[in-house]
């Protein structure tokens, strides 16, 4: 059997599609079309009302440029949440940051909000943004727009890499979950027909009033040997429960990046802590630093491999499985 390798190069193709196609959309040239075409007048006096500063306002219009092109308005905010983007990359701020300082922004860009923004959250939005725009300005001698616009596109590089680091780590849950069902089918432990390997209707609600009376879980459950449910879902991305009870998971973390592992392992040791006495923990991670390992060897009840290692040599990938599928929930 030949495991497919998730190599560096996958990594530099999947970076290169995503930059290219969020940069190729240039969302900034769109939010700073809406703004230029914004119908309604814009009352931006007092300009300490909306932490605009004197000296930053002076050299706006000094040059020429209408305010609106500068400084963000409650009111655009509120017709077009959108155009966040636009301000908040003249205010060279990450979506991260602004949350922290005030409130999320994520559903506004993304442009998946549902219901009005309040006018509290534009004109708090408003002023952190021009607070820090003003800042920008007043610390450059001949501030230009496209010195602005310039801070955009350094903005949306630190998005489009964190978007990337993300996307890593889907990948490598998406290989690691289709490399267990293709094993999984070729040990005659799931049937090879993928509309008979799911659980029927009933089953699963026989399922969710036993176990998790939630959200619905039709999707990514699979029955195996011994009344064993294998679940695919998130925190943990593959968990298996018998009798109602959880006895065995596993969480993919397969990011590369040695600055985020830190974050990675707290979010799946809060994973880890609801899991019952006695349930066999499994961690597939992108890169284990120093540091990572002394709390990984803390922690004591977690398995550990290396998604390079058992998805690039059939060995390891054959000690992975096995471990799970004959020692831990003795299946085979």
């Amino acid at each position: 059997m030949y495991i497919g390798g998730f190599r560096k190069v996958t990594d530099d193709i999947i970076r290169s599609k995503l930059f290219a196609d969020i940069l190729s959309k240039r969302q900034d040239k769109e939010q700073r079309r809406i703004i230029d075409e914004f119908a309604d007048d814009l009352n931006f006096e007092p300009i300490a009302r909306l932490m605009v500063s004197s000296l930053a306002w002076s050299h706006v219009k000094s040059i020429g440029i209408a305010p609106r092109a500068v400084f963000a308005h409650p009111d655009i905010l509120r017709a077009h949440p959108t155009t966040s983007l636009y301000y908040r990359g003249l205010a060279l701020l990450s979506r991260k940051r602004v949350g922290q300082a005030a409130v999320s922004v994520n559903n506004w860009e993304d442009g998946t909000r549902k219901q009005p923004v309040q006018q509290e959250a534009a004109k708090k939005i408003a002023c952190l943004y021009n607070t820090m725009i003003s800042s920008i300005i007043e610390g450059s001698s001949d501030w230009t727009l496209d010195d602005g616009y310039r801070n955009i596109l350094a903005t949306m590089g630190i998005m489009l890499d964190g978007m990337f680091r993300n996307r890593i780590g889907e990948a490598a849950e998406t290989l690691i979950k289709n490399q267990m069902m293709s094993w999984l089918r070729g040990q005659e432990l799931i049937p090879s027909n993928r509309l008979e390997q799911g659980l029927r209707v009933g089953e699963v609600d026989h399922f969710r009033q036993e176990y998790v009376p939630s959200d619905s879980l039709e999707q990514g459950l699979h029955k195996l040997p011994k009344d064993t449910i294998m679940r695919f879902g998130s925190e943990p991305d593959i968990e298996f429960i018998r009798e109602g009870r959880r006895i065995a998971t596993i969480e993919i973390k397969g990011g590369r990046d040695p600055a985020g592992a830190l974050e990675r392992l707290g979010a799946m040791s809060k994973s880890f802590a609801e899991t019952p006495p006695g349930c066999a923990n499994f961690l597939v991670a992108g890169v284990i630093t120093t540091e990572m390992q002394t709390r990984l060897d803390a922690i004591g009840n977690i398995k550990v491999y290396l998604l390079d290692k058992i998805t690039q040599d059939e060995s390891s990938w054959e000690d992975f499985v096995n471990e799970i599928f004959h020692h831990a929930l003795r299946v085979i």
